[in-house]
């Protein structure tokens, strides 16, 4: 073969790949179907290697089932609608959705998706990824977007999507409400101010908070009903210090040992005083609207403020009064939101909501069918599900994504859903010919919110599915095979898809679920799209190390762990390419002479058979793990085993049968036929993870030979049979063949001596060894440790000596 250049090569046969279809998904092959819900990823910003980590796992284990006999339907989407697409267009062309008119916006936005689908279908593509690019979906496409908007007119007619003013998480920054899954506590810098209340007698009390400024929305204190401090004080009254009266509740939810153990009941500061107000039915005091602003019904000295501003204010007015005795500087849990990071507000707003909290028993059932990988991630969905606290918001007040299908009759505020025929329909832009139900008025409004863009991808085993009708009429089967993901979108992604599948379906979405970790930075700072994704671009990295290599150190950490990006696993990576083309370079021109046959085992020396045996037995030790979707584990056995049985051991061990037997010689033949089965089934168990080396290495021989695919992917997982067995004796026998073969290596590194300098007599000091038990090996070991002469001794322990 000639030199071997990745830059070109690479490039080279992923355009073989899809010039020939090799990937392709056929619909009338009779072997089973193994289908994959690729994850979507979200058009929000450049790739990163993030992405290449968790995305290059699921590529090896989807080559992995198309090698073992499946009929592999590889999709591939881009999840472009929604707040982060939109997010991602106002950043790069400085634009606000909210100062443009919405159809404009909306343009933009769709332009700046297309020039990011090549970008990203570019990525994946440079690392060699198998899929069936027939396949591919956008989430923002007419018809997901039917798909989608009639789901939620069967969810709302099932009474399941209902519409309601009530307190939602808020983001003042993106100006939309968010689902419970979308907050993630950070650690921030705050103060604990110990304010003055006055009760009955006009005795002071200290009730400490970190939200002062929302006192004017104060409705209640809470004590707990084990604090033998306050409990006298159950049921009085207390003064706030703006002047307002309070009554005084007990209830378990207060902590004793914060704070001064007694808390005022806001609305709204956090979930507890929305649990308190439902509980209680107490009055709503609302004083920030939705940009997080105060109104007329706040203190007059911070209206108009932001919460940051009012903080300040209200502080500064209540040290001029002498009301806050102390301040605390502490670090607590803030929930904020996962795209922005800005703290979440509760506010009263108008949203749609999934119920969710009613079926999270039915929820952790469908997870007990489902086999989590690991099965730690299992413990993880449980306890979300659990801890669920809020229905699922899932409209959003934003311009780009996929209309919720409503209108309202302007007569009597009746919803009016449009027809399926009508479908996709945006009803700030287009009409319904369908009146109101009620009154039958053709006057109505359309809905301005869009859906959370987890509605959509939520739906992703359906999408899948459907996407199969372009090449054939027959649907993919749900549940689908596999479901791999990141632990990070186990609360949402995972989450909605089985609510969804639940509601529509009745039925688990997938079979399986694999769960990848993060690839980290040195500090150990996740590498995402939010952190700008690093300084470590993925397409510098492939260009200069290449995909094989980066692909190779993808996959060094176990499924589900944290993992450091690490330069030495590319280097790993490099070395192996190299050392597999150099090898089968070595094991090609040893087949030049050769006429392929049948594998016979009878005809096969000992030691041949033992290499052909060893690499079966790879393989199926591999397959094991990999059916429990774990690569990190078959990359080492493979490496293991070509490194050291075949590179190291059996070509220096064959090497005098190659150059020095005459080609009719039985055993020249029985060394090319073990090279010549064994390097491919070597090329067949390295493909998952080095795709593009394999593919030269077998096109440069192994494609034009008589029988064999016309591709390494195309080829077969090896398998165990029964006459590929070597006797228990001969493996006895190699096993002290190659401790003999270490010690005299050993040896002349030990004194100097290169490792090809010949050997006059090599004497072997053996318990049990014999002459005539060496006899099928003896040819091999003189050539390997350059022994002229080898001589045998019985001895209780193994030695050697070396004569020169």
């Amino acid at each position: 073969m000639a030199k071997y250049d990745p830059s070109s090569q690479e490039k080279h046969w992923q355009q073989f790949w899809l010039d020939n279809g090799i990937y392709h998904f056929n619909p009338k092959s009779p072997k089973p179907i193994y289908s994959i819900d690729t994850p979507p990823p979200t058009v929000s910003g450049k790739l990163h290697m993030g992405h290449v980590f968790s995305y290059t796992h699921t590529e090896v284990l989807a080559r992995y089932f198309r090698l073992s006999g499946h009929n592999l339907y590889y999709p591939f989407g881009m999840d472009d609608n929604g707040l982060p697409t939109e997010r991602l267009v106002e950043t790069e062309l400085g634009i606000k959705g909210s100062d443009l008119p919405r159809n404009e916006f909306i343009q933009k936005c769709l332009n700046t998706v297309d020039q990011y689908h090549q970008k990203y279908r570019d990525l994946w593509q440079s690392l060699g990824f198998s899929v069936d690019w027939r396949l591919e979906y956008s989430t923002i496409s007419p018809e997901i977007r039917t798909l989608s908007q009639k789901n939620f007119i069967q969810l709302f007619q099932k009474g399941i999507a209902y519409r309601q003013e009530s307190p939602a998480l808020w983001c003042s920054t993106c100006q939309t409400a968010v689902a419970q899954a979308e907050v993630e506590d950070k650690q921030k810098d705050s103060i604990f101010y110990d304010l003055v209340f006055t009760l009955e007698d006009n005795k002071e009390i200290l009730i400490a908070t970190t939200r002062p400024e929302l006192l004017s929305a104060c409705v209640a204190v809470f004590v707990n009903p084990k604090d033998k401090r306050y409990l006298k004080l159950v049921g009085t009254t207390i003064t706030t210090p703006l002047g307002d009266k309070v009554k005084i509740f007990k209830d378990d939810k207060v902590q004793i040992d914060k704070g001064t153990g007694i808390v005022m009941c806001c609305t709204y500061g956090d979930e507890t005083d929305l649990f308190w107000k439902k509980q209680y039915n107490f009055d709503e005091k609302i004083i920030l609207d939705k940009n997080c602003k105060f109104n007329q019904l706040a203190l007059s000295q911070i209206q108009g403020q932001s919460v940051t501003q009012a903080r300040k204010t209200i502080v500064d007015y209540l040290n001029s009064k002498n009301l806050i005795k102390k301040e605390l500087a502490i670090v607590h849990d803030v929930g904020c939101h996962e795209r922005c990071g800005t703290p979440i507000e509760i506010i009263n707003t108008f949203q749609w909501f999934i119920k969710v909290l009613d079926i999270k028993e039915d929820i952790l059932k469908f997870a007990d069918q489902i086999n989590w990988y690991p099965k730690t991630m299992k413990s993880r969905f449980i306890a979300w599900v659990e801890n669920l606290k809020w229905d699922w918001a899932i409209s959003r007040d934003r311009f780009y994504g996929i209309s919720v299908p409503v209108f309202y009759c302007t007569a009597c505020g009746e919803v009016v859903l449009p027809k399926d025929s009508e479908l996709p329909i945006d009803p700030l832009s287009q009409s319904t010919s369908n009146t109101c139900p009620k009154c039958h008025s053709s006057e109505l409004k359309g809905e301005h919110l869009v859906f959370d863009t987890w509605f959509t991808s939520g739906n992703s085993p359906e999408i899948n599915s459907n996407l199969n009708q372009n090449l054939t009429d027959k649907k993919i089967k749900i549940p689908m095979s596999l479901r791999p993901q990141a632990h990070d979108i186990i609360r949402t992604w995972a989450f909605y898809t089985i609510v969804l599948s639940f509601y529509k379906n009745n039925q688990i979405p997938w079979k399986d679920v694999a769960i990848s970790g993060h690839l980290l930075l040195r500090k150990g700072e996740k590498i995402s799209k939010r952190t700008g994704g690093g300084t470590i671009r993925p397409e510098t990295e492939i260009s200069t190390h290449s995909a094989d290599a980066i692909r190779y150190a993808m996959c060094s950490a176990s499924l589900g762990l944290d993992t450091y990006y690490d330069a030495n696993e590319i280097q790993n990576g490099k070395k192996l390419v190299n050392k597999l083309f150099n090898a089968s370079n070595f094991v090609i021109s040893a087949l030049k002479d050769y006429q392929p046959q049948p594998l016979n085992p009878s005809a096969l020396l000992p030691i041949d058979l033992w290499l052909y045996q060893k690499s079966l037995e790879t393989a199926q030790d591999m397959a094991k793990y990999f059916q429990k979707y774990d690569y990190s584990h078959p990359r080492d056995l493979s490496v293991s085993f070509f490194w050291e049985n075949f590179c190291d051991y059996y070509l220096e061990i064959i090497k005098k049968r190659i150059y020095e037997l005459k080609p009719s010689d039985p055993q020249k033949i029985s060394a090319q036929t073990t090279l010549y089965y064994s390097l491919q089934n070597i090329l067949t168990i390295f493909s998952p993870f080095i795709p593009h080396i394999t593919e030269e290495i077998y096109q440069s021989y192994f494609a034009s030979q008589s029988g064999l695919p016309r591709s390494v992917h195309l080829t077969s997982w090896p398998k165990i049979t029964k006459e590929f067995k070597i006797t228990s004796d001969h493996q006895k026998i190699i096993d002290e063949i190659l401790k003999i073969i270490s010690l005299v290596r050993a040896e002349k590194s030990k004194n100097g001596i290169n490792l090809a300098q010949p050997i006059d007599i090599l004497t072997i000091n053996h318990p049990w060894l014999t002459s005539p038990s060496l006899q099928d090996f003896l040819f091999d070991l003189q050539g390997v440790t350059r022994a002229s002469q080898i001589k045998i001794q019985k001895s209780p322990d193994l030695s050697i000596s070396l004569k020169y």
